[in-house]
């Protein structure tokens, strides 16, 4: 999806983007010395062995629920509640947070396979915002 003034952009271009087939992914780093992989990226220090010399790589957006809540009261007005976060383990190993594309439908999400998607935000149809849908 390329972008330009008319076109959406992505919300948070430092931790995902999408490949040229439009799928989402997270943007995370490996260690060359012991092969462990990080979301979010950082050049400090591999957080296993140390080592300063991290490649950055594309994480697939896809996984498995370890847990969710869903939301029915947030301090922002922007968003409107009920939604859904979920903490997933992504295929590549790192766990991350977002919310779920499952409207206000509320259940037990644990152990059920996501993938990404990118949505318009509500408040701004320009900015897509990254989401897990539910794998059928």
């Amino acid at each position: 999806m390329p972008t330009d003034e008319t076109t959406s952009r992505i919300e948070k271009p430092s931790l995902s983007g999408w490949d040229v087939h439009e799928r989402p992914f997270f943007k995370g780093v490996r260690c060359p010395a012991c092969q462990e992989v990080a979301f979010p990226p950082q050049h400090y220090g591999c957080e296993c062995c140390g080592n300063s010399e991290l490649a950055d790589i594309e994480l697939a957006a896809q996984g498995v629920v370890l847990g969710s809540s869903q939301v029915h009261i947030h301090a922002q007005p922007e968003r409107a509640v009920p939604f859904t976060v979920a903490e997933v383990r992504l295929d590549a190993g790192p766990v991350v947070r977002a919310l779920l594309d499952v409207e206000h439908e509320a259940g037990d999400w644990y152990g059920r396979r996501v993938h990404g998607v990118l949505r318009q935000r509500e408040q701004e149809p320009a900015v897509l915002e990254f989401r897990f849908g539910v794998t059928a």
